[in-house]
């Protein structure tokens, strides 16, 4: 045999001694782990499904691992403790059926190529979670919130605040940060790891959309019309009023409630005393009562806040409540009723011109006293029957033909046929229980002339 041939005849013997060897070796894989394999760090490379099963519920029985925090440690625990379940002999094969056993040569040196954690469902979560409250626990409570990245208003203009990394933790970041050191074998667990972190960063491409959407809406014109005054919403309150919530920009309607409220305040009159000029010339102040307008707030303040989102400008008249509101301002008008509980006298204007004047009895001081106070004819009642109690505490109960009660406590306008006289100081030791008592000849006069909503000045 020439040595041509003696070289050609060893070197297939070599090829085919290690074919040989490579698929012994890769059936010997197909039921056992490729040599480098760890599971959890726990090495079970050529170990069968039931070996490498026994091998970890040795290793994970004992393991025991720290947390600790600014080299402080705060606790420590094992596994068991943690809640790890060791895997079964049949979750394992189901492990070795995926791996490639034909990839063996590849798997001789290289340490991390088969690496692998356990799985989440090898740690019972409800036992994980009881630790993680332990740790929060332990942990303590003087912790700086982690805060996300937002938008601010400041100096005029919307800036978006960088986020707050902070020391905080919660059952939720301690679990996942102990369930992630369990499951990849690192016993030395530092509390950082759980520190809650922010979601929203300032970088945020949805927040710097929510900037320059809030910076818009901030600038639109928005001007209400109330009786003759004329309000434009100032930038900077619609600015304040504008929050970020994941990126999207909403109103706050607590903050536009308590503008409208304020505007309310400041321009109805519900709640004023008023100057009023009396028949006799001079010229009284008289305190608030019903009658009077104000903004309908609750009603006007989603309206508000859809306008300020629609971003176009806009001008309205807020919804009103009350009576007496007038878009050129006045208040009164030149149709009321006036009482003088001094002159016990009682004028009825209609469009300016006297129309009745009448003597009157007012209530009996003190306890009987007329309240004084802008009112309004709310009702009108024929035949009614007035029921109360006397000075004495007895009940009473007053038939009358006519009843325009004016405040919201039982005083009102009608005929008292009971009344023997009317003006001067009868008042005083015969005075009503607080309303006007009318004398029946003119009280008749009185009920057609008053429509409803009138209002009744009782000074």
């Amino acid at each position: 045999m020439t040595h041509k041939k003696r070289w050609i005849a060893a070197s297939a013997t070599i090829i085919l001694a290690f074919g040989l060897g490579y698929v012994w070796r890769a059936t010997h894989f197909q039921s056992h782990f490729l040599s480098d394999t760890e599971i959890a760090g726990v090495h079970v490379g050529g170990q069968t499904a039931a070996q490498a099963a026994q091998t970890l519920r040795n290793k994970l029985s004992n393991q025991r691992y720290t947390i600790s925090e600014h080299q402080r440690t705060l606790t420590t625990f094992t596994s068991k403790e943690a809640g790890v379940k060791a895997y079964s002999t049949a979750t394992l094969q189901q492990l070795l059926a995926k791996q490639n056993a034909f990839a063996w040569p590849m798997h001789l040196t290289t340490a991390a190529a088969s690496d692998q954690s356990l799985s989440k469902q090898a740690i019972d979560q409800a036992q994980l979670n009881r630790l993680a409250s332990q740790v929060v626990a332990s942990a303590g409570t003087n912790r700086t919130k982690t805060v996300n990245a937002t938008l601010v208003y400041q100096q005029h203009k919307f800036q978006i605040k960088a986020p707050t990394y902070g020391t905080e933790v919660t059952q939720a970041s301690v679990a996942a940060a102990l369930s992630a050191a369990v499951r990849q074998d690192k016993t030395q667990i530092n509390l950082k790891q759980a520190y809650v972190k922010p979601t929203v960063l300032a970088n945020s491409p949805k927040l710097k959309a929510a900037k320059t959407k809030a910076t818009t809406l901030s600038k639109n014109t928005i001007t209400y019309h109330l009786a003759q005054h004329t309000v434009q919403i100032p930038s900077d309150t619609i600015a304040s009023w504008l929050t970020t919530t994941n990126g999207n920009v909403s109103v706050s309607q607590p903050q536009i409630l308590k503008y409208l409220t304020k505007l309310s305040y400041k321009y109805g009159t519900v709640h004023h005393a008023r100057h009023f000029k009396t028949t006799g010339g001079s010229t009284v102040t008289v305190p608030a009562g019903l009658y009077g307008w104000s903004i309908k707030v609750a009603s006007e303040t989603p309206k508000l806040a859809k306008i300020v989102l629609a971003g176009k400008s806009t001008t309205r008249t807020p919804v009103i409540q009350g009576t007496g509101y007038h878009a050129n301002g006045t208040d009164i008008g030149n149709t009321y009723v006036e009482v003088s509980k001094a002159h016990q006298h009682m004028w009825i204007y209609k469009h300016g011109k006297l129309v009745i004047s009448t003597a009157v009895v007012t209530g009996k001081p003190v306890k009987g006293t007329t309240p004084s106070g802008v009112y309004v004819v709310w009702s009108k009642q024929r035949n009614a029957t007035l029921r109360g109690q006397n000075d004495d505490g007895s009940n009473y109960a007053s038939p009358v033909s006519y009843w325009m009660p004016v405040d919201d406590t039982g005083v009102g306008i009608h005929d008292s046929p009971w009344q023997p006289r009317y003006g001067g100081n009868w008042y005083l030791t015969h005075g009503s229980h607080g309303c006007v008592n009318t004398p029946p000849s003119v009280m008749s006069k009185v009920y057609a002339t008053v429509p409803l909503k009138t209002p009744v000045v009782i000074y």
